[in-house]
């Protein structure tokens, strides 16, 4: 087939719009000569770029720095440059990938280097992904590797932990169902070295009373997804000595619901059970005896109140009044003494606090509270402030002793020169009771066990201090009402301690 020289594309138009973008620049990079096609790819018009601009300014930064640090030397050394992938930046600011090929001529004494380009956006999208993809492998390999070595030493951890418990591990065969045992668990069994035990020589081990309710928890285990195995029960080893021992073991299912792995441990607590029963038997003794004596002591603590007051309406001498005063003092604070022993024997034997609600005109009883405490600490200013108007539904009896107890410990704690200040509170939330003194303040790991029992403060003097229940009865009878309590305690505000009762 012969074609018509005439109706083929003149050279100029071959170059124009050839599927390449074909540049000259000179040795410096000022573009002489561009094609369409390069200007229809960057969206510049050609008398924005010939004379104007160099090659190297349309390039990205990255682009440029190449171009400086690879471009120009490489030209220099051989001339030219085969397969360059580079970034253009178009006139509204996008990017387009390209791959340059360079070549350095000498013509009439000038040195020009002619370029041609091809955009490579697809292949440079494939590259990204194929690096994305080499990233993410590469982190994955990493995370494996990093996941292996943790591994290894928790494994490692986990065995020196067991062996220093006295802890022993068991598996269960997911296609029998029957439990394996690690060699060292002969020797709970009383064996003086590690052998194997079989499952059958295990069971048989186990107290008969406890075989029945272990294996039926075991076997809920195993059915179950959410069932945890968790049971405490005794061995009667070879050796004669009966250990306690807790078994706990979780299984593992797939999708289907079959067992895959189910991991057990064994820990001998015997000591523990043996301990713990022990400190139960001395905190029933204690309480049970704190209880019989404080009862017990009312009787002739009675009498005693009695017969001052008998002697308290005679003629005295004023020597005499005073050791009246004294003896009824005594009896006052032996009476809350007791009173505060019964109160702790009934909080931990588990019965708690016996409040009966009733109304309560809150400030009227706090008033009558402080009043009262001014007798008993005539040298003590004692200031009693009031927010809000109603009343509350509360036990008066025991407000009225909490109230006492923070007083109390304030005039005990507080400086002598300054005073104790007592607010009473009715709020749309409910009601509250504060107690503020000056003077140093409660250390601050003190903080977080003065409401417990047996606390007491430190740096006074033998007769000042008391057996250290006064707060911890003031937390009891908060927790009755269902209120919260609190202690802050600084150098330059002072101490409060705020007792919250909702409605």
């Amino acid at each position: 087939m012969q074609t018509d020289a005439d109706s083929l594309p003149c050279a100029d138009s071959l170059y124009e719009h050839a599927p390449c973008a074909l540049i000259i620049t000179s040795k410096a990079g000022v573009i002489l000569r561009v094609n369409t096609t390069f200007c229809e790819w960057l969206g510049y018009p050609k008398e924005k770029l010939i004379g104007h601009r160099k090659l190297q300014e349309l390039l990205t930064i990255g682009g440029r720095i190449f171009h400086q640090t690879h471009w120009i030397p490489l030209l220099e050394m051989q001339g030219s440059i085969s397969e360059v992938k580079l970034e253009f930046a178009t006139s509204d600011g996008k990017k387009v990938p390209m791959i340059l090929n360079v070549r350095r001529r000498e013509q009439s004494g000038g040195i020009f280097d002619e370029v041609s380009a091809f955009v490579v956006i697809e292949r440079h999208r494939f590259e990204q992904e194929v690096l994305i993809s080499k990233r993410q492998a590469e982190d994955s390999l990493e995370a494996h590797l990093a996941l292996q070595r943790d591994l290894s030493v928790a494994d490692a951890r986990l065995r020196i932990a067991l062996e220093s418990a006295q802890m022993h591990v068991w598996d269960v065969d997911p296609v029998t169902r029957e439990r394996r045992y690690d060699e060292s668990v002969a020797r709970l069994l009383g064996y003086s070295s590690s052998q194997f035990i079989s499952a059958a020589a295990y069971s048989s081990f186990i107290e008969p009373q406890d075989q029945q309710r272990e294996a039926g928890l075991f076997a809920a285990a195993l059915e179950s997804v959410a069932q945890e195995y968790r049971c405490i029960y005794r061995l009667n080893g070879i050796d004669g000595v009966q250990r306690t021992v807790l078994s706990t073991g979780r299984a593992a299912f797939d999708p289907d619901n079959k067992l895959v792995q189910f991991v057990g441990i064994l820990h001998d607590i015997t000591d523990v059970k043996r301990e713990q029963a022990a400190a139960e038997d001395r905190a029933l003794f204690s309480e049970q005896m704190i209880g019989i004596v404080s009862h017990d002591l009312r009787n002739p603590l009675s009498v005693i109140s009695m017969s001052t007051e008998m002697l308290d309406r005679q003629e005295l001498t004023p020597k005499q009044q005073k050791l009246v005063r004294h003896a009824q003092d005594a009896a006052l604070r032996a009476r809350r003494l007791i009173n505060d022993l019964l109160d702790f024997t009934q909080a931990r034997i588990g019965r708690g606090i016996g409040i009966t609600k009733a109304t309560t005109d809150l400030h009227l009883l706090i008033a009558g509270t402080v009043e009262q405490l001014r007798i008993v600490y005539p040298k003590r200013e004692l200031v009693h402030s009031t927010h809000g108007k109603g009343l509350c539904i509360a036990d008066g009896d025991r407000l009225a002793q909490l109230a006492g107890n923070l007083i109390s410990n304030a005039v005990t704690y507080g400086e002598e020169n300054r005073p104790v200040t007592v607010t009473s509170s009715i709020t749309k939330l409910g009601f509250e009771l504060l107690v503020h003194n000056w003077g140093t303040p409660i250390p601050p790991d003190f903080l977080a066990t003065v409401f417990s029992p047996m606390t007491r403060g430190v740096n006074l003097p033998q007769d000042t201090r008391s057996v250290g229940l006064g707060l911890f009865i003031v937390s009891e009878i908060v927790k009755a009402h269902g209120g919260t309590v609190s202690v802050t305690s600084t150098i330059d505000a002072g101490t409060t301690f705020k007792a919250l009762f909702p409605i």
